[in-house]
């Protein structure tokens, strides 16, 4: 598709945390006329919580760093422990680790928590791999160099800090939404520092990108918005025990703090993306193995993008789930699961 005939995607880029934010907010109050601010808003947003799994001894050499005070959760997210932070680049990423065997980095969508996780996920996960959940710079515990312009591939740069700092070696990497197209930038331009990549929700921007229907766009952006109408963004109609099991999860760790100048530099970095031709660029050269999932009725990012990933990587496979939305990982965790962790033991992560 052609870059005339796309949607702008400084109108499209979705709010992870907002929604969440929103939804929890909506969950609380018992109330539908809950409101959600978007990239050059002048109201900050506060993501909540997902997550559960069992902490073990990490399988890496870690950059000793102190706990933050308050930050280790009780209850069912007690598997967690506290969020750790680390130097990386001029700034510090805060993290948890938790769970056992290889080593599997998370990354969130746009302006996202590591606390937006669900707890069914990252239970599910840690019985499989020794994960590390994070926040992106500016958001929640991380901090942020707003000297230089945030960008996709300085996200991508982000992780593989993090990775290094973390003395993780080739970790297989996860990245949903936005932080499918940051993990593409990653195996496009750094594929040395990781095993494989699995991207949902993602797309390669540029050019060749399919952004959000204009309908979808309005509907995101827009102030007046309700919970329930964003989780019919995420969630298909008849996905009724995912979407109360998604909200019943909120809340379930402290949230993390998403302010106004964090929301604009990602709405600026979502901008760019659409004129980066890096990840499209340099992805074919890739020798990473890639799972790349969708789902088949996501309304935020259209699943022609799974197709156009697959055609231009030589060693991806494309998977999308039928009855699933952009919460496809969410809504069908059982299936994502096992899917991941049977691509990751042919893939030779260990």
């Amino acid at each position: 598709m052609s870059a005339s005939h796309r949607t702008p995607r400084a109108l499209t880029r979705p709010r992870l945390a907002v929604v969440a934010a929103t939804v929890a907010l909506a969950a609380v109050a018992c109330s539908s006329g809950g409101r959600h601010s978007t990239g050059a808003s002048n109201t900050s947003s506060t993501s909540s919580t997902h997550a559960t799994a069992k902490a073990t001894t990490t399988t890496a050499t870690t950059t000793a760093s102190a706990p933050v005070p308050h930050s280790a959760p009780t209850g069912k997210a007690a598997f967690l422990g506290p969020v750790r932070q680390v130097p990386v680049d001029g700034i510090r990423i805060g993290y948890r680790q938790f769970g056992s065997g290889p080593d599997l980095v998370m990354v969130m969508g746009d302006t996202g928590t590591m606390s937006d996780w669900t707890v069914d996920l990252l239970s599910r996960l840690g019985r499989h791999y020794h994960v590390t959940i994070f926040d992106n710079r500016g958001v929640g515990y991380t901090s942020d160099d707003t000297s230089v312009p945030d960008t996709i591939p300085l996200m991508a740069d982000d992780t593989i800090g993090l990775i290094k700092a973390l003395g993780l070696r080739h970790p297989a990497l996860l990245g949903w939404s936005m932080g499918g197209e940051i993990g593409l930038t990653v195996a496009a331009l750094h594929p040395g520092a990781i095993s494989a990549l699995v991207s949902s929700g993602g797309d390669l921007g540029g050019s060749e990108a399919i952004n959000t229907p204009a309908a979808v766009a309005k509907e995101l952006n827009s102030p007046k918005t309700t919970g329930p109408q964003l989780m019919n963004l995420l969630f298909p109609a008849d996905a009724t025990a995912a979407r109360a099991a998604y909200i019943e999860q909120l809340g379930l760790l402290p949230p993390e703090k998403v302010g106004d100048e964090t929301l604009l530099r990602q709405y600026q970095a979502g901008q760019a993306y659409e004129s980066f031709e890096g990840t499209w660029d340099k992805l074919p050269d890739s020798t990473i193995p890639m799972l790349i999932t969708n789902g088949s009725l996501d309304r935020i990012t259209p699943p022609g993008n799974a197709s156009i990933i697959t055609h231009r990587a030589k060693h991806a496979t494309r998977v999308m789930f039928p009855a699933a939305g952009h919460a496809m990982l969410v809504q069908d965790a059982g299936r994502f699961v096992s899917l991941v962790t049977r691509f990751t033991k042919a893939s030779g992560v260990e």
